[in-house]
């Protein structure tokens, strides 16, 4: 399953004509195979975040804390290995699951609670019990800083202080998505599930 049909991903795009740092980002996570951790902020909220390469975008997608996730100690679960369970029934359960198994298609997953709202919604419109509700467009707000990743990278090779605090800022353009550089970005390598 791609990482896109997780619960919260967020597509990424340039800004301020900063094609060619997100380029260069994107390609050299997909080449390194890792996937790159940051902190970010969301309507004046910190949260943890993976930004990953899919296709021709980088989707950044929301985490748990650390101490948000339960540890296993709590939890009474059998130990691992096949101590209680036969070759015919492990057997029987692979032959099930292939039996089960097919290609990921997200058309065949359907958000059940929201089709039954809606038919409600279509319900009351043609009894004529409604009010118009306009839904806001998505605006990106007007500053910006954007980091030069190229000079950032030159600087670093060259034995220099290679922090974003210490890169040259450009200016903001008239729209812009406002971002906040995290204080740790550290990358690790991406397992398959």
């Amino acid at each position: 399953m791609p990482f896109i049909f997780l619960e919260r991903p967020y597509y990424v795009a340039p800004i301020n004509k900063s094609d060619k740092v997100y380029v260069l980002l994107r390609e050299a996570l997909v080449d390194t195979g890792k996937i790159a951790l940051a902190k970010v902020v969301i309507a004046t909220k910190q949260h943890l975040a993976a930004l990953v390469p899919s296709g021709p975008a980088l989707v950044l997608d929301l985490l748990r804390w650390g101490d948000e996730v339960k540890t296993l100690d709590s939890l009474d679960l059998p130990a691992a290995g096949r101590k209680n369970i036969s070759a015919a029934e492990l057997k029987m359960a692979k032959q099930l699951i292939d039996e089960m198994s097919g290609k990921w298609d997200p058309e065949d997953f359907k958000d059940e609670f929201r089709h039954q709202v809606m038919k409600l919604v279509d319900k009351k419109v043609k009894a004529g019990k409604t009010e118009t509700v306009i839904e806001p467009e998505e605006e990106a707000p007007e500053a910006s800083n954007v980091i030069d990743l190229t000079e950032l990278l030159q600087r670093s090779l060259k034995g220099g202080k290679a922090s974003a605090k210490s890169a040259p800022r450009k200016a903001p353009a008239k729209k812009a998505a406002t971002r906040r550089p995290a204080s740790k970005k550290r990358t690790f390598e991406r397992k398959a599930a």
